[in-house]
């Protein structure tokens, strides 16, 4: 009987799928905690998922990567993947908060920013939120005095790195990596930069993996845990 079981199982466990998540840096903690959720009863489910850029994430794709979900940080990406009918139509699901946050001196206003010696953003070119850090800058006409001050990360999660390591005096951060507790930050006024509207698709690859569309419906459903961690929820 126990070589049965033991069959039985072994059965099972290559039967169970795998899904392949390219997710914005952004979303490191808010979906690691509803993949846990999901996992506590769907214990034959493997879920995958690298944190990186939104750009390069969709280069990836584009270049062929085996990808079965993209979560991205914004709508631009998944809907060039759509268009491109390498992806399903894409479907927002959260807005992303932008702050202004420092370990080492407290921060009053926008103004703190022509006090710092260095200043981390994340790359305009790959991470949304970098484009609108680079819109706050400029809606504030700051952009010139600040250009020598700028330190330009490879994704939102290297600017909380540089900050938190205390390499760099201030940098323009996600709201949801964030620790209240030893960190001193602001929200940045939403109407200095276009909303951070982030979407997901489902790509052809996934398409096949019935998986895939359970996993996105749990996390359409999970919107109160993005609102523990700071995002604001669109209306529909």
């Amino acid at each position: 009987m126990r070589f049965i079981f033991l069959f039985f199982t072994l059965l099972l466990s290559l039967k169970a799928e795998t899904l392949h998540i390219l997710a914005a840096a952004n979303l490191s903690k808010v979906l690691e905690t509803i993949k846990q959720e999901y996992i506590k009863n769907h214990k034959n489910a493997h879920i995958s998922i690298s944190y990186l850029a939104s750009g390069k994430a969709y280069a990836q794709i584009k270049n062929g990567a085996k990808v079965d979900i993209f979560i991205s940080a914004d709508t631009f990406y998944p809907q060039k993947l759509y268009e491109a009918k390498l992806a399903s139509k894409p479907i927002i699901y959260a807005q992303g908060v932008l702050v202004l946050f420092s370990k080492i001196n407290k921060i009053d206003s926008p103004n703190d920013l022509l006090e710092a010696k260095n200043i981390a953003l994340p790359s305009p070119d790959l991470a949304p939120y970098g484009r609108a850090a680079k819109e706050v800058i400029q809606k504030l006409g700051l952009y010139e005095a600040l250009k020598p001050s700028l330190r330009i990360a490879t994704s939102i999660s290297q600017v909380h790195q540089w900050v938190d390591t205390k390499n760099c005096d201030l940098g323009f951060g996600t709201l949801s990596l964030i620790d209240p507790k030893n960190t001193f930050f602001i929200k940045l006024d939403p109407l200095l930069y276009s909303p951070i509207n982030q979407a997901l698709t489902i790509t052809k690859e996934g398409e096949k993996k019935p998986l895939s569309q359970e996993f996105i419906n749990f996390i359409l459903a999970s919107m109160d845990i993005f609102k523990s961690y700071g995002y604001l929820i669109p209306k529909q």
